[in-house]
């Protein structure tokens, strides 16, 4: 990896995480508000349930937010090893565990140890940039 752009790298990469774990909540709150797929319906009824999906507000901001989560990611493949960014990307679990603590799911003390075995490993990785 060349440090040569360690703003770009570190300041992108975050970003990307972001962006990519907000998306991932409004997935979720998109068809929280859509409520389960009806797949006692119709063929008709199904493809409705979709378009309504697909144009509401939260999923055109998630598209938003996934566009430029892959511009962002873009940037760091371009100054980062693969083999480090990538691992890095998993932080975006402790934004999706504190909102799934915010919204009152079903977080147990096993989730969020798996978690933070998770992010204990990203020090391993961050780490292994200066060799």
């Amino acid at each position: 990896m060349s440090m040569d752009h360690p703003l770009l790298m570190w300041g992108s990469l975050s970003l990307a995480i972001v962006l990519g774990a907000f998306g991932q909540i409004l997935m979720k709150e998109a068809m929280k508000v859509a409520g389960p797929v009806p797949l006692e319906k119709s063929v008709t009824e199904i493809f409705q349930y979709g378009i309504q999906i697909l144009f509401s507000w939260r999923i055109l901001v998630l598209g938003i937010c996934y566009g430029l989560s892959i511009v962002f990611w873009l940037g760091v493949l371009s100054v980062a090893d693969l083999s480090l960014a990538r691992p890095i990307m998993s932080a975006g679990y402790l934004i999706t565990l504190a909102y799934g603590m915010y919204m009152g799911e079903s977080v147990t003390w096993e989730r969020i140890l798996g978690t933070f075995l998770i992010i204990a490993g990203l020090f391993f990785v961050a780490k292994s940039q200066n060799g």
